[in-house]
C-alpha cells in the first residue's frame, strides 16, 4: 500500500513539474472588422484574446496568401507564405507573457470582388485556420453600399452547415455575425455575398506582385549594361606620375577632363590667379575681393576668355559675396567647356544611361509602396511617391563617382546618406535584398557613367596626364619637392590650384611641411601671411567655400520659393 501511495505521489510531482499539455489552451474571443471599399480592396483587424497557461516558443497565425500590408499591434511584421497560406509569427509578442493577452493583427486583401457576365460577388476570408480552437468569435463586414442579399458561409470541417452554428443580422451597409459554438482548431471560414456591381465603379488597376518588381529592377539594370557596353564602353588606363596638367587647361577644367562634368568655376579663378590675370585678396571680414591684373588675351581658350569677360566686364574688382558674383557664378557653371571635344560623336549619352540606371530606383521605390500600405488607395499613393523618391535618390547615389578624384566630397557623403535611407526603408518593408541591389548597382552604373564615354585619341590622353598629375601630387618624394622649391621658389603655388581641384592639396601640402614659403604671389590677406604650405591650403580651402557658397543649388532656390509665397 505504501508503495502504491509513493507512486502516486511521484507521479504527481512528476506531471506538476511538466508544462501543461497546451501553452495556449484556447482562444477565448476572436473580433474581426472588415471594410470593402469601392475598389474591391478590404481591411481587415482582428483582435485575438489569447488564453496562455504558460510561455510558447513558436506560434503562428494563418492568414489569407493574397494579405499584404501586415501588422502586429500596429507593427509591419514579416509572414512567410506556404502554399496559399502565409503565417505571421506571434512568438515575439507572447514570448515573455503568460497569462489573458490581447493581440490586434490588420491586413489589406487587395480584390475580394469576382465579377462574371451575370453577377458580382464578394468572397472574404474571416478564418484561415489556427492551430487551436476559437470559443467565440464575432466579425462585422461593412461594403459601400447598402446590402440586399444574405451571405453564405462555408468552413473546412462543416461545408455549409457551419450556418447552423452561427447567427447573424443586416443593418444597412453591414452584416454582424458571430459563432454559436465553439470553433475547432483549424477551421476556417469564407463568408460569400452577392452585391450590386454598381457598389463597386472604382475597379482600380491592380498592383504589380513583387516578383514582377524584382524583374523589372533586373530587366532595367541589364538594360542599362548592355547601353553602356554598345555605346560607352571605355576605360582609359591610368598615366604615369608627371608633375605637369594637360596643356592649355585650368584647374576648375581637370574634373571635366575626366568626367565631362561643368567646369568648377573657383578652381578656374585660382588658375586665372597663378597666371596673373587677377589678384585674390581675403579681408578681415571673411569677404574675398577679386581684383583684375589685366585683361585675357587670345593666348587662352575661348571657354575661358568668355567667362573670364563674365566675371569682370568693365569692372576692376568684384566681391564674391555680391549678388552679380553669384548670377555669374551659376552662368559661367552652365557654360559648356571645351572639353566635350574630346568625346567621339557617336559615343553614348550619359545622362541616359543615367536615366536608365535611375529606373531601378523606380521600381524599388514602387516595391516599397506595396509592402508598406496598409490599404490598397494608401499602396497606390505610397507607390507614386517612393517612385519619385527613389529615382530621384538614385540620380543621388550615382553622384558619388564624380567626386572620385576631385576635392568635393559632398556628393559622396550625400550618396552614403541616400543609401542608408534606402536600406533602412527597405529593411522596414522586408524586402531588403532589393534595397542592397539597386544601392549597389546604382553605385556601379554611377562609376561607368561618370568615367566612361568614347573618348577620342586626345581625350584619353588628356585623361591620363590629369591622373598622372594627381598620382605626382599625392605620392611625390619629399627631396624631389625639396629641389624643386629650391629651383622655383613658386613652385608650389604654381601647382596648388592643381593640387587642390584634384583633392590631394593636403598630401601635396604635407611634403613640404617643413619648407617655409614665400609669401604666395596672387593671394593677399589682411590677417597674418601664413608661412607654411599647409597653411596655405588651408585658406585656399577656406576661400574656394565662400566662392562656392555663391552657388545657388535646388535646396536654395526651393526655399527662396517658400519664402516668397509665404510673403
Amino acid at each position: 500500500m505504501r508503495r502504491i501511495v509513493a507512486f502516486f505521489f511521484a507521479l504527481c510531482l512528476v506531471l506538476s513539474a511538466i508544462p501543461g499539455a497546451m501553452a495556449v489552451s484556447s482562444v477565448s474571443r476572436a473580433e474581426s472588422i472588415s471594410t470593402v471599399s469601392s475598389d474591391g480592396s478590404c481591411h481587415v483587424s482582428m483582435t485575438l484574446y489569447l488564453h496562455m497557461e504558460q510561455v510558447l516558443p513558436n506560434l503562428d497565425f494563418p492568414l489569407p496568401a493574397e494579405a499584404s500590408g501586415v501588422t502586429l499591434n500596429g507593427t509591419r511584421v514579416r509572414t512567410q507564405k506556404e502554399g496559399n497560406i502565409q503565417y505571421i509569427d506571434l512568438s515575439d509578442s507572447i514570448a515573455v507573457i503568460a497569462g489573458d493577452i490581447v493581440l490586434t493583427i490588420s491586413y489589406v486583401l487587395d480584390d475580394v470582388i469576382s465579377r462574371t457576365a451575370n453577377a458580382t460577388q464578394l468572397s472574404l476570408p474571416l478564418l484561415s485556420g489556427f492551430s487551436y480552437p476559437i470559443e467565440s468569435m464575432r466579425f462585422s463586414v461593412t461594403l459601400p453600399g447598402a446590402i440586399e442579399a444574405k451571405p453564405a458561409f462555408s468552413s473546412g470541417y462543416h461545408q455549409s452547415n457551419i450556418e447552423k452554428d452561427l447567427t447573424y443580422t443586416i443593418s444597412g451597409s453591414t452584416v454582424t455575425g458571430s459563432s454559436l459554438k465553439e470553433l475547432k482548431d483549424h477551421e476556417t471560414l469564407v463568408m460569400t455575398l452577392p452585391v450590386d456591381a454598381a457598389m463597386f465603379p472604382q475597379q482600380g488597376i491592380s498592383l504589380p506582385d513583387l516578383q514582377v518588381v524584382n524583374i523589372a529592377i533586373i530587366v532595367c539594370s541589364l538594360l542599362t549594361l548592355a547601353y553602356y557596353l554598345l555605346t560607352m564602353r571605355a576605360l582609359p588606363r591610368r598615366g604615369k606620375a608627371r608633375p605637369l596638367a594637360p596643356e592649355g587647361f585650368t584647374a576648375g577644367e581637370l574634373g571635366s577632363i575626366l568626367t565631362f562634368c561643368p567646369a568648377d568655376i573657383s578652381m578656374m579663378i585660382f588658375s586665372w590667379a597663378q597666371l596673373g590675370y587677377l589678384l585674390i585678396h581675403f579681408d578681415r571680414r571673411g569677404r574675398v575681393i577679386l581684383h583684375k591684373r589685366m585683361d585675357m588675351g587670345n593666348e587662352r581658350s575661348d571657354f575661358e576668355q568668355h567667362g573670364f569677360r563674365l566675371l569682370f566686364g568693365a569692372r576692376s574688382s568684384i566681391d564674391t559675396s555680391s549678388a552679380r558674383f553669384q548670377a555669374l557664378f551659376t552662368k559661367l557653371n552652365k557654360t559648356p567647356s571645351t572639353v566635350r571635344a574630346f568625346l567621339k560623336p557617336r559615343s553614348g549619352s550619359v545622362r541616359l544611361m543615367r536615366a536608365m540606371a535611375a529606373t531601378s530606383g523606380l521600381f524599388a521605390g514602387v516595391g516599397l509602396g506595396i509592402c508598406l500600405g496598409s490599404s490598397t488607395l494608401m499602396q497606390w499613393l505610397l507607390v507614386c511617391l517612393f517612385a519619385v523618391l527613389g529615382t530621384i535618390s538614385s540620380f543621388y547615389i550615382q553622384r558619388w563617382a564624380y567626386c572620385l578624384f576631385v576635392y568635393d566630397k559632398k556628393p559622396l557623403f550625400v550618396a552614403v546618406l541616400h543609401c542608408l535611407c534606402t536600406l533602412s526603408l527597405s529593411m522596414f518593408a522586408g524586402i531588403f535584398t532589393i534595397g542592397l541591389y539597386v544601392c549597389a548597382s546604382q553605385l556601379l552604373f554611377g562609376l561607368l557613367a561618370a568615367y566612361g564615354g568614347r573618348r577620342t585619341d586626345a581625350g584619353k590622353q588628356a585623361f591620363r596626364q590629369v591622373l598622372g598629375l594627381r598620382r605626382y601630387l599625392y605620392q611625390a618624394e619629399k627631396a624631389e619637392l625639396a629641389r624643386l622649391c629650391e629651383q622655383d621658389p613658386d613652385y608650389f603655388y604654381t601647382l596648388a590650384p592643381d593640387a587642390l581641384a584634384l583633392g590631394v592639396d593636403k598630401a601635396f601640402a604635407a611634403r613640404l611641411a617643413k619648407a617655409k614659403q614665400p609669401p604666395c604671389p596672387y593671394i593677399t590677406t589682411d590677417a597674418v601671411m601664413p608661412s607654411y604650405a599647409s597653411d596655405w591650403v588651408l585658406l585656399m580651402r577656406k576661400i574656394t567655400h565662400i566662392m562656392n557658397s555663391a552657388q545657388t543649388t535646388f535646396t536654395d532656390r526651393a526655399l527662396a520659393i517658400l519664402k516668397a509665397i509665404r510673403k
